[in-house]
């Protein structure tokens, strides 16, 4: 998905603007990606041929997916990643495939809808249109309809990305100088002394 490719390369530039770094990544690491490996298999598998075998290859990616977001429900951005996946996991499975608002597309000036195993265009029999592909975003050249699930999806994956480098908020700056550290530029005459000297108590002795 272009968004949430997107999504997580601004993460990154930020995390790195703010102190990130990605060696970083390699301290957060997740638990359970075989249960990813296993999931974009099944989704792949059913593709394939579509009708019955995606939807068989689709639950068995969306358990696969549970899986492994229950194992990481410590990492920050899991728990929006686990909303997102649910939500189109919801949809599909009433439906049989994501449906696809033809004015979203429009709106987001992408071409006419293409029919494939995976999309269906929405229309008045289907089930939690709202769930489905109704979000327009409008790419220079990529311009899509997306789901609130995919949204969800992006915001989660950008979260776990930019948390897990070590994104602080700030961007990191040089300290200010102390006083005491400035030196005068050459040949410019000293104004104020660093340390004030004391000055001599006043002779009040009587004449």
């Amino acid at each position: 998905m272009s968004l949430v490719l997107l999504v997580v390369l601004f993460a990154a530039g930020a995390a790195l603007a703010t102190g990130g770094r990605f060696a970083r990544l390699a301290d957060n690491s997740l638990t359970g990606v075989r249960w990813l490996v296993a999931a974009a298999i099944a989704q792949f598998l059913g593709s394939l041929t579509g009708g019955t075998a995606y939807l068989v290859g689709l639950i068995g990616s969306a358990v696969c997916i549970a899986v492994f977001l229950r194992l990481n429900l410590r990492h920050p951005g899991v728990a929006l990643l686990a909303l997102g996946f649910s939500c189109n996991a919801l949809v599909v499975a009433l439906n049989g495939a994501m449906p696809v608002s033809a004015e979203a597309l429009i709106r987001a000036g992408g071409g006419p809808f293409v029919a494939d195993p995976r999309h269906e265009l929405s229309g008045a029999s289907t089930a939690l249109p709202w769930l489905g592909d109704v979000v327009p975003v409008a790419l220079p050249g990529l311009g899509q309809a997306v789901s609130p699930g995919d949204v969800l999806i992006a915001a989660g994956a950008g979260l776990l990305v930019y948390a897990g480098m070590g994104g602080s908020g700030r961007i990191p700056a040089d300290a200010a100088p102390v006083w005491d550290a400035l030196e005068p530029c050459q040949g410019s005459p000293v104004l104020i002394s660093r340390r004030s000297e004391p000055e001599a108590p006043a002779d009040h002795s009587s004449e």
